[in-house]
């Protein structure tokens, strides 16, 4: 039979749960034994009232003692005290060592066990027979002790949570790597902590983590060098097509060899876009108005509305690809595109709004994907490109630590909005120190 190892996270979520029971029942057994009085004890509260009962009993006169019987079980409701002819039932029972020296002269009192249970059985100095029953119920817990077992209570539980929180961290830590696994940078290894299924399912990501690395990187690698490669065969067949006399098959093979050509630098724009390029410290506002004017200088309607100023952390040529992109995807089939730059809950957030007729909201999320072009409604100039364009903004986007997202424009229309990092003024002064040389 298997020993199950301490490194087993049941194992030490069983003995955790052992161990809180255990020390939690100690500790109450502890403090009941300190804090009940052992019967006679001076600070056994029923012990004093019934020495204090028996001494007015045993002072009064046999005709005042009934009426002071009646007081006494109305006033002690815990208590039961009975009077009795002298020649009725004598003290049996062990007399307490409390009572040795409280009691009056001549006043005998034991205590008797029998089916009824604990009680109190004596005379008075005259002879007549006394009887109080209960006296041995055990009283309510003192306000220390419920103190007491309640701070236990609390510190045994903040002990668990503790414990708990430990032994579940390495869980915490695995899915927060496995949530911001990305592409974009050389993955760290999740350090090997917490029990041995957790170690298992670490070591077991951190070699998967490093296989999609090499493969993805080997695929950039292929598909980047095909690209490239297919550049050469296009441009001599665009020298070929030159010498060809018949003018309208000319300009149809030249058209075709200028899709192609685009379509290779998409795709090489693509693989590069989710890459992270090398960053520096830059004025984003600045860029963003100079790729309005690249536009209106051709005779679009585009118009540029935020900051004067705004730094951000990035590639200048990833991000000016990736804003070009939305201009020119809001001058193709809407009209009126304007860029919006301002800072919100701490991200710089860049907004092109236009006034086309938008992007249904079922279908947003998969105009991201490369190769997702308008559907049959869009415009004429749909059919021109790809659909690499919001592929390449997200890719940059995200691996600048940003995020893309379509939205639908109040009054009509679409609202490309980037989310940034924004980067702290103390962070922008270390950083300019860094760049300047």
């Amino acid at each position: 039979m298997r020993i199950p190892s301490f490194r087993n996270i049941n194992v030490q979520l069983g003995l955790l749960l052992l161990l809180c029971v255990g020390l939690f029942h100690v500790s109450t057994t502890l403090i009941l034994l300190l804090t009940e009085p052992r019967p006679g004890d001076p600070r056994d509260e029923g012990a004093a009232i019934v020495v204090a009962a028996v001494t007015a009993l045993d002072a009064a006169s046999p005709t005042e003692r009934p009426a002071i019987t009646v007081a006494l079980n109305a006033s002690l409701p815990r208590f039961h005290v009975s009077l009795s002819t002298p020649d009725g039932p004598a003290a049996t029972g062990a007399r307490p060592v409390y009572f040795h020296s409280r009691l009056p002269a001549g006043v005998e009192l034991g205590v008797v066990h029998d089916e009824e249970g604990e009680r109190l059985m004596g005379s008075l100095h005259d002879g007549e027979r006394i009887m109080l029953t209960a006296v041995a119920a055990r009283p309510g817990l003192h306000k220390f002790a419920l103190v007491t077992m309640g701070f236990v209570a609390v510190s045994l539980f903040v002990f668990s949570l503790w414990a708990a929180l430990s032994l579940t961290r390495p869980l915490t830590d695995f899915a927060n790597a496995a949530e911001t696994f990305s592409l974009d940078k050389e993955p760290a290894q999740l350090p090997e902590t917490g029990p041995e299924e957790v170690r298992k399912a670490t070591r077991a990501f951190n070699r998967m983590r490093n296989r999609i690395s090499q493969m993805a990187a080997q695929r950039t690698r292929m598909l980047a060098a095909v690209s490239h490669d297919l550049r050469t065969p296009i441009t001599r067949m665009r020298l070929r097509a030159e010498h060809i006399e018949n003018g309208d098959t000319k300009t149809k093979l030249l058209r075709d060899l200028d899709q192609m050509e685009a379509m290779v630098s998409g795709c090489l724009d693509y693989l590069r876009g989710g890459s992270r390029q090398e960053t520096v410290l830059f004025d984003l506002a600045t860029l963003l108005q100079a790729v309005v004017d690249q536009f209106t200088d051709l005779g679009a309607d585009a118009r540029y509305d935020g900051v004067d100023h705004t730094n951000v952390m990035g590639n200048p040529d990833d991000f000016e690809r990736a804003f070009s992109n939305l201009l020119d995807n809001a001058v193709k089939y809407a009209s009126s595109p304007e860029i919006k730059l301002f800072e919100k809950d701490g991200w710089t957030v860049v907004e092109v709004v236009d006034k086309g007729s938008g992007i249904p909201a079922e279908k947003r999320e998969a105009m991201l994907e490369p190769f997702e072009r308008g559907g049959v409604n869009a415009s004429s100039h749909a059919r021109e490109g790809f659909g690499l364009g919001l592929a390449i903004t997200r890719a940059i986007v995200e691996s600048h630590g940003g995020r893309l997202e379509l939205d639908e424009r109040a009054g009509g229309g679409l609202v490309a909005r980037v989310f940034l990092p924004t980067v702290e003024l103390e962070t922008k002064r270390n950083d300019s120190s860094k760049l300047t040389p």
